[in-house]
Parts: structure tokens; C-alpha cells; sequence
């Protein structure tokens, strides 16, 4: 089953148990991801076969584009499976619009 929400939704309200999955380059995930991502390139993708499948996945890209490709792949292969629209573009918009704490 696939699910979608926004990723700025997802960081006010996440869980711990929760397993969030960045599937940008290493290099970008290097360069900064969300707190908690693992990060499983897509041209891994037999990686993410290896998770486990009585969690819910969350996965995000750099846009949102790809996300939604590889959230049907692990939907079709059993997955419970929620794409973050607007991948951590957004979520970076939504950081730098937040007042320092």
C-alpha cells in the first residue's frame, strides 16, 4: 500500500520507529540529509528489498519525483509505503523558514 504526505508534515509529526529512507546520491546525502535517514541510493535498489516489511517505509528524493517511482516498486512487493511529497528540496525550504531555536 502506498501512502503520501508532504515531508514538511511528516518532520512535525514522525515517528521514532519509523524507518525514513533518503534516496539521493551518497554525495548528496554527505552534503546533508533529514536526522535519522538511512541513505539507499536508487541505483541500489535491491537494498531496499532488504528491508523489513512489518515497518512502515517512508522514502524521499531530492524532488519527489523518483520517490513515488520506488514507492510503487515496494508496494507491488508487499511494502506498507508512504512517499514524501516534495522531497528534501522542500524540507529544506521548510528548515530555513524556521525561526532559530
Amino acid at each position: 500500500m502506498i501512502s503520501k504526505q508532504n515531508i514538511c508534515e511528516y518532520i512535525k509529526q514522525h515517528n521514532d520507529d519509523d524507518i525514513l529512507v533518503d534516496l539521493r546520491s551518497r554525495e548528496l546525502y554527505n552534503f546533508g540529509t533529514i536526522d535519522s535517514a538511512v541513505n539507499i541510493p536508487m541505483e541500489n535498489i535491491t537494498e531496499l528489498y532488504a528491508l523489513p516489511k512489518d515497518r512502515k517505509i517512508y522514502l524521499f528524493c531530492q524532488v519527489g519525483d523518483y520517490s513515488a517511482e520506488i514507492a510503487e516498486l515496494l508496494s507491488d512487493a508487499g511494502y506498507d509505503v508512504c512517499d514524501l511529497t516534495g522531497g528534501y528540496r522542500e524540507y529544506m525550504r521548510f528548515r530555513l523558514s524556521q525561526p532559530d531555536e
